[in-house]
């Protein structure tokens, strides 16, 4: 594994929910914090550096990338180097550049390569794109998502990489990108994106936005003749200002058939359904988004050990298109009488590169 932040260890105990089936067998970090180690990882060994690890004599099948996200180009690179294939905790990167060098070098020398994109394996996402992908809604009118979630001085703690411009790379990386990918997955790329961003309340912590709106259009899905039908409105609202904690994520969807919302802490849960010719299904809401980790996780292993297909995983194509709407999006964002260029955080003293 490399990278043992508040991922790193978060993966380290999933892993030790999976009956045996795959085991950890080193982890690199030069900062790791020691004493939030646990029975989880007992006895695996720890590196200050990928040249340590590899020159201990350790192999592996699969090199976990949990590091902060302005990293992950390089020590993606480290494991094809390796040949190794890859799990990439999202986003992929923050350049789009650099997600084109990776697929060609993954491409080049048939290494798979996946991001841990896991809202695509939540049930009721999952249901939500069946139902759109049948048409069972009709033509899509209407698109809304809010996410309101809270990051305090604790998670923008000194020192740390969150919020740094090169590092993190913006709100919607680190935080939304999930959502950002699901809505593409369930109902298409979007176009004619526009966004307003700002930060309000996070301003001491760092000069990235804490809160935005954006308007697209996707999709409409087809009319009842097979043509398709006038782009769906699209908007997006989301802040990491909410008081006290998460509060709610959501997706409302309104179509000429039927209208869907999707709501709760990690959007597990139907708020409202109403679909022509069919009952709200009994798909309970998931304890969060460990469960759906966990079935990425079991489908990465069948991948791997039982040849099985990589079906419901995203690969390195796919993870492009989330970062190159973020990066396009913040490239010519509105963020009041600034551009986001100026919101980004100046250069700190980070340190070394693992």
């Amino acid at each position: 594994m490399m990278g043992f932040g508040r991922m790193g260890q978060q993966h380290a105990r999933l892993l030790s929910r999976l009956n045996g089936s795959v085991r950890l067998v080193g982890i690199v970090d030069p900062h790791a914090d020691l004493s939030v180690m646990d029975a989880d990882i007992a006895g695996v060994p720890f590196f200050l550096s990928c040249k340590d690890w590899k020159e201990s004599g350790n192999s592996a099948d699969l090199m976990m990338i949990a590091s902060p996200n302005g990293w992950h180009p390089t020590h993606l690179g480290y494991a094809m180097d390796m040949r190794m294939p890859s799990l990439v905790e999202k986003p992929l990167c923050v350049r789009a550049q650099d997600a084109d060098a990776l697929i060609a070098r993954s491409e080049a020398h048939g290494i798979p390569c996946w991001v841990m994109m896991q809202a695509r394996w939540n049930p009721t996402l999952r249901h939500l794109k069946e139902l759109v992908d049948g048409g069972e809604l009709g033509e899509i009118l209407h698109l809304d998502i809010q996410c309101y979630w809270n990051r305090d001085h604790e998670y923008y703690r000194p020192g740390g990489w969150q919020g740094h411009s090169e590092l993190d790379g913006g709100t919607l990386y680190t935080q939304f990108s999930h959502v950002v990918d699901a809505v593409q997955w369930i109902f298409g790329p979007w176009s004619e994106v526009q966004a307003r961003l700002h930060n309000r309340t996070h301003s001491g912590m760092h000069r990235l936005e804490d809160g935005g709106r954006i308007t697209f259009t996707t999709s409409g899905g087809k009319r009842e003749d097979g043509t398709p039908a006038e782009p769906a409105l699209g908007s997006m609202v989301y802040s990491t200002s909410a008081y006290g904690g998460n509060l709610d994520q959501s997706i409302t969807v309104l179509g000429s058939k039927g209208s869907v919302r999707i709501s709760g802490q990690y959007m597990n849960q139907f708020y409202y359904y109403k679909v022509q010719g069919r009952d709200k299904p009994p798909i309970l809401p998931t304890a969060g988004p460990d469960e759906h980790r966990l079935a990425l996780w079991r489908q990465v292993i069948a991948t791997l050990q039982l040849g099985s297909t990589d079906e419901g995983l995203v690969g390195l194509r796919e993870a492009r298109s989330v970062t190159a709407l973020i990066e396009e999006l913040y490239a010519n964002a509105e963020c009041g009488s600034q551009t986001m260029s100026h919101l980004q955080l100046e250069s700190v003293l980070m340190p070394p590169r693992l």
